[in-house]
C-alpha cells in the first residue's frame, strides 16, 4: 500500500524508516467539467496521476490531493470553487513543510489542473530553499502537461483538437478508465466544445476571459469516441513522462 490517506499513522512512520521518503501529492481542483463529467475531475484523476507516478518511482508514497485550485476562470458555471492565488500558494506551503517534518526527502507536487501551473511555478524556488535537504521537485509546465496527452492522442487517432485541454476525449476516457461510474454517458454525444489550437495565447485568453470565450459549455476537446481503454493509454503515458521530469531534476 501507497496511499497515505489509507494508512495508519504508525504504517507512514514505520514505511519511511524503511526508505519511502518520497511523497507525491497532486493539487486538483473543483470546477466544472462539461455536460459529462463531475466537478471532481481534476482531482480525481490526480490521485490516479499522482498514485501511479509514485508507483513508478518506487519507493514513494502517495499523499492526499488538494481538491481545490485556482479556478476563477470557470466561475461562470455553477458549483465550481476557487482559491486566490495566494491561498492556495499558502496551502502548499504548509503542506509542504508538513510532510519535510515528518522525514520525506523528496517531495513531488503535481497540478492535474490548468489554472495551478502558474500559481505553484512561483513559488517553486522558495519550496526548495525553504527545506535544506529536502528535494522539492514542482511539475509546472502546462505546455509539457497538455502536449503528453495530445501525443497520445495522436497515436490512438485521436486529433490534438479533440484530445482537447480541458473535458474533451482525453479527460473523459481517463475519467471512464479510472472511475467510469461517475462520467454521464449520456451527455458524452453533447461534450463538443472549442476544437482549435490549444497553445500559449489560447491559455492566456482562458484565465483571462474565462473558458466560456472559447466554449459555452466549458468543453476544450471533443468528447465523442472516448473510451476507458485510451484512457488507460493517457495515464499511463503521463505518468511516464511526469517521472522522466522528476528523474531529471
Amino acid at each position: 500500500m501507497i496511499n497515505i490517506a489509507e494508512m495508519t499513522s504508525p504504517d507512514v512512520g514505520a514505511a519511511i524508516k524503511k526508505g519511502f521518503t518520497t511523497a507525491v501529492f497532486a493539487v486538483g481542483s473543483n470546477e466544472q467539467h462539461g455536460p459529462c463529467l463531475p466537478l471532481s475531475t481534476d482531482t480525481v484523476l490526480g490521485d490516479a496521476l499522482a498514485e501511479a507516478v509514485a508507483g513508478k518511482l518506487g519507493k514513494a508514497l502517495k499523499a492526499p490531493t488538494v481538491n481545490v485550485g485556482c479556478s476563477e476562470h470557470h466561475m461562470r458555471f455553477p458549483g465550481t470553487i476557487t482559491l486566490r492565488k495566494e491561498t492556495l500558494q499558502h496551502v502548499i506551503r504548509d503542506y509542504v513543510d508538513g510532510l519535510a517534518k515528518h522525514g520525506f526527502k523528496r517531495i513531488v507536487v503535481l497540478p492535474s489542473h490548468g489554472g495551478n501551473f502558474g500559481p505553484l511555478a512561483e513559488i517553486a524556488g522558495e519550496l526548495g530553499d525553504a527545506h535544506p535537504g529536502v528535494k522539492v521537485v514542482v511539475y509546472h509546465d502546462l505546455q509539457a502537461f497538455a502536449g503528453t496527452m495530445m501525443r497520445t492522442g495522436v497515436g490512438l487517432g485521436v486529433s490534438p483538437e479533440a484530445s482537447g485541454a480541458h473535458a474533451g476525449e482525453s479527460e473523459v476516457s481517463m475519467m471512464m478508465h479510472v472511475a467510469g461510474g461517475l462520467v454521464k454517458e449520456s451527455m458524452v454525444s453533447k461534450s463538443r466544445g472549442y476544437v482549435g489550437k490549444f497553445d500559449e495565447e489560447v491559455a492566456m485568453r482562458i484565465f483571462q476571459e474565462g473558458i466560456g470565450a472559447l466554449s459555452p459549455i466549458g468543453v476544450l476537446g471533443d468528447a465523442r469516441g472516448a473510451s476507458a481503454e485510451h484512457g488507460k493509454a493517457y495515464v499511463e503515458d503521463m505518468a511516464e513522462d511526469i517521472v522522466k521530469y522528476i528523474e531529471s531534476c
